[in-house]
């Protein structure tokens, strides 16, 4: 417990570090000596929360019929908000920057150019020209389509992007997005899996007299710091560092005459898992970004602990060779001891309100140093999201994996691998703007509809044919929280 405290306080320390180091590497703040004088109050967009001033080419500037104003970063925030208020009868006057001359223009009037190599706000990159004949000149040389407001008024989503949970996007946000995310994770497995059979640990073992054990239930405690950032408009870094704490119990029957009596024996570890770094590539994307494909690269770090102590428990010709395994079992270890390497391919689309997110991705577990290697995995996954506004989203994800056996000294591991498919809710909520970006809140909660996982029987006496399974634990569910912050250094245009 102190060691999970201990990191919850090391993450909230950089999370609030993290604005700080923000607004003092920040173009134009004040110097220490001009900070004496009255502090005048920075405008920020009232979508996305960046500060106007380093977005002054691209600001849009909303009279509300009371006289009040508001500032978005660009045009499509712009048409957010104008979206989110009923209309651009909302207001006394929308006004944009021209691109060219930096004037404010009627935004009715004006000409967009959207799906050109510039991305000065954010996406979709619209940009706002006075004069039709300069927007369409500068379509020929950074390309993108030429249209009007009721066109980008119609076409505009309320969020330009949306963040799976167990997927990735294929939408790269813009050079200088950067975000950070504290994210719990739990995860609990309740039942024995005997192929797609589930059954109560206790009838198992007592519906199968030769059984002397079976798994009890699993719970993982997951603790994250996770850093996104993209250094050009087409690439996309992330990074997570886990916390796992593991808990396992296993049932043992106290004695043959008293089959309904069991030992409970329980296993626990806790520490820093193996950290991942990913890459997503956007190869292509329509110029109404609308739709887009990536290519996923990632690895994983061995920075979790593995233990390969082995027991010998039986010679490795006889039928139970797979008893010569690690100590601790598979789904206990903290990491992998060997570098991982996963590839695949992303897709997304929206329709206006609606995201959909396609992957295909595969995994590849290396043999380490203990001659353990875990089953390599395929997984696709499916995520159907809803934005009603540019403050909420809500979803279901639908992801499925194939898992291939573990192997132990070259031996593949009976009761490992196998087929799962999850289903999640998930959604997130942006509940506030600050330090030149703004926060959300995400959580998801989920569970297993179907699973088809390996198990193994041993017979343990030829004469009689008596045997006992050696099989997975699985059934249960898992949760998501995470809190994250996003902000975009201004691109130099």
């Amino acid at each position: 417990m102190k060691m999970r405290t201990t990191f919850w306080i090391v993450l909230a320390c950089q999370l609030l570090i993290m604005p700080v180091w923000t607004l003092a590497v920040e173009p134009g703040i004040k110097t220490v000596a001009a900070s004496l004088e009255a502090p005048r109050k920075r405008e920020t967009c009232k979508v996305c929360g960046m500060y106007i001033d380093e977005y002054i080419k691209s600001a849009a500037e909303l009279t509300y019929k009371d006289g009040s104003k508001a500032f978005t970063c660009g045009v499509a925030c712009m048409l957010r908000e104008v979206e989110d208020a009923g209309g651009i009868s909302a207001f006394q006057s929308v006004k944009v920057h021209d691109w060219v001359s930096g004037n404010l223009v009627d935004a009715e009037t004006a000409t967009y150019v959207v799906g050109s190599k510039v991305i000065p706000d954010m996406v979709p990159n619209y940009i706002a020209f006075a004069n039709r004949s300069e927007a369409e000149a500068f379509a020929v040389k950074e390309g993108g389509d030429v249209i009007g407001f009721n066109i980008a008024y119609e076409d505009i989503s309320p969020v330009g992007t949306t963040a799976p949970f167990r997927l990735r996007t294929a939408v790269t946000p813009g050079a200088g997005n950067f975000s950070v995310g504290m994210v719990y994770g739990y995860t609990t497995k309740d039942s024995v899996k005997n192929g797609s059979g589930s059954s109560d640990p206790t009838q198992f073992i007592y519906g199968n007299r030769a059984q002397p054990q079976a798994p009890h239930d699993s719970h993982v405690h997951m603790q994250a710091l996770t850093v996104n950032y993209s250094p050009t408009d087409n690439l996309a870094l992330f990074m997570n560092i886990p916390w796992f704490e593991r808990r396992a119990s296993t049932l043992t029957q106290s004695a043959a005459n008293q089959p309904r009596a069991f030992n409970e024996t329980l296993a626990e570890e806790n520490g820093i898992g193996d950290i991942a770094i990913e890459g997503r590539y956007n190869f292509w994307r329509s110029t109404r970004w609308d739709k887009f494909a990536s290519l996923l690269l990632g690895v994983s770090l061995p920075t979790g602990e593995f233990n390969g102590d082995r027991t010998r428990s039986a010679p490795l010709s006889t039928a139970t060779f797979n008893r010569y395994l690690v100590s601790r079992s598979a789904g206990m270890q903290l990491g992998k001891d060997t570098a991982t390497f996963t590839g695949g391919l992303l897709y997304s689309e929206r329709w206006k309100d609606f995201w959909l997110h396609l992957s295909a991705l595969h995994t590849v577990n290396p043999e380490n140093g203990y001659q353990f290697k875990y089953g390599d995995v395929t997984t696709g996954g499916l995520a159907l999201h809803y934005t009603p506004n540019y403050d909420l989203m809500l979803g279901v994800e639908i992801d499925s994996s194939y898992t291939q056996k573990n192997e132990d000294l070259g031996y593949q591991v009976g009761n490992s691998g196998g087929v799962v498919t999850n289903l999640a809710f998930v959604g997130d909520y942006r509940f506030l703007n600050a330090f030149g970006g703004n926060f959300k809140l995400r959580g998801s909660v989920g569970l297993p509809i179907y699973e088809d996982l390996n198990s193994l029987r041993v017979v343990t006496n030829r004469n009689t044919g008596a045997f006992l399974t050696q099989v997975q634990p699985g059934d249960g569910f898992f949760g998501n929280l995470a809190i994250q912050w996003t902000f975009r250094d201004a691109p130099n245009y």
